[in-house]
């Protein structure tokens, strides 16, 4: 007699693994889809997948059948389970059970197909589950494409070159620019993070021609303590050579 496909229950075990299918005692083989559909029944989807193991575990151990045929197994019997429930007298006075089978079936269902790497499961379920797929790239590719139009507006093919050795000089302009007050009181420009203008000049400037690192300019752009960063690196007086000033008569 071969040896079953599922772990089973030891004869006169009355404390056995909750996993184990099979009767106290007497003969079960011939019907082990139904004592291993039943285990299914009584679990949660969150106790599927060590259940599954559980059986393909000693499946295993014991050389009964490699991994893909224990699969297609288990997916038979689940597979026309459904089937056979499907068929059963919609009127009869155990119709809420069959319903409450099938859901729980088709949920273990949904989880054999997250593992089926061989795919066993029909055609017909593989084919919409790779079109589901498609569509899904499909409409991710539409939206990454509608993000980089809106991007590309601001893309620019040659960038502001910074004569060579002038780099901290436009620096100074711009940190000058930060401290500029309008009539009436307040900046002119205020930004909430350290890094909007590093990322803005490497993006729009170049220096003698090369692309300037963010990381260089945030070296610029550092806490503060009066007009000196607390660390970081200082704009050498001889490289500011130039002054923002009001216009004379503007009032702050």
């Amino acid at each position: 007699m071969r040896k079953s496909y599922f772990k089973p229950r030891k004869v006169f075990d009355f404390s056995p693994h909750p996993y184990d299918v099979g009767n106290l005692i007497g003969p079960w083989q011939k019907y082990e889809d139904n004592h291993f559909l039943n285990k299914i029944y009584e679990l949660g989807e969150d106790k599927f997948e060590s259940f599954y193991m559980c059986h393909l575990a000693h499946t295993l151990e014991n050389n009964v059948c490699n991994e893909e045929t224990f699969f297609f197994k288990v997916w038979e019997f689940v597979e026309n389970r459904i089937d056979n429930l499907k068929k059963k007298d919609p009127f009869s006075t155990y119709h809420n059970r069959y319903l409450f089978r099938i859901e729980k079936l088709q949920q273990f269902q949904s989880y054999l197909s997250s593992i089926d790497e061989w795919n066993v499961r029909p055609a017909h379920l593989v084919i919409a589950e790779k079109e589901e797929i498609i569509q899904k790239q499909k409409k991710e590719i539409e939206e990454l494409q509608a993000r980089w139009n809106k991007i590309k507006v601001y893309e620019v093919s040659q960038k502001i070159w910074i004569k060579e050795g002038y780099l901290t000089t436009v620096i100074d302009l711009f940190q000058q620019m930060e401290k500029l007050e309008v009539p009436g009181g307040g900046n002119l420009l205020k930004y909430d993070h350290q890094v909007a203008y590093p990322r803005m000049l490497s993006k729009y400037f170049a220096h003698g021609g090369n692309d300037i690192p963010v990381e260089t300019l945030r070296n610029y752009y550092v806490s503060r303590k009066g007009d000196e960063p607390v660390k970081g690196t200082s704009i050498q007086s001889e490289l500011k050579l130039f002054e923002i000033v009001p216009v004379k008569g503007t009032k702050k």
